[in-house]
């Protein structure tokens, strides 16, 4: 009887780690996302290069975020727009090149995982992935 018990209450605090890491994972990252995140993007469309995503707060608490891209042959970039923070899920739209580009990703240990549709007249012409980690401060 004392094993079954046991048993049980090793289960029972398996499950509760998981469930507690799991909750972890989709918490609102607001906290976390200011500073400078940077790593490569990829895509089949154009060559690879490297992206540097600035996040900061307002003392308002309104988002200010500015995206780099870096590449041989580095396009034009406008602002970014409509950035958006829903648990550990995050996604903007910004004007590159002559493409309007709708980006999301997921935070995770440190990590922003994602990718990017950019639309030319209506149509998708191109997409990329990219993996940014944030630097140290």
């Amino acid at each position: 009887m004392l094993r079954i018990a046991g048993l049980s209450l090793t289960a029972s605090c398996l499950l509760t780690y998981a469930l507690a890491a799991q909750s972890a994972s989709t918490q609102d990252q607001s906290r976390e996302l200011p500073g400078v995140w940077e790593g490569p993007y990829q895509s089949d469309a154009v060559p690879p290069g490297n992206l540097k995503l600035t996040i900061a707060r307002t003392p308002t608490r309104e988002w200010k975020v500015t995206l780099e891209v870096f590449a041989d042959q580095p396009p034009t970039t406008g602002d970014v727009r409509d950035f958006k923070v829903e648990g550990n899920k995050v996604s903007w739209v910004q004007d590159i090149a002559d493409m309007v580009c709708a980006s999301s990703g997921t935070v995770t240990s440190g990590v922003l995982k994602g990718s990017a549709e950019c639309s030319q007249g209506g149509a998708v012409v191109v997409t990329a992935t990219f993996l940014l980690a944030k630097a140290k401060s």
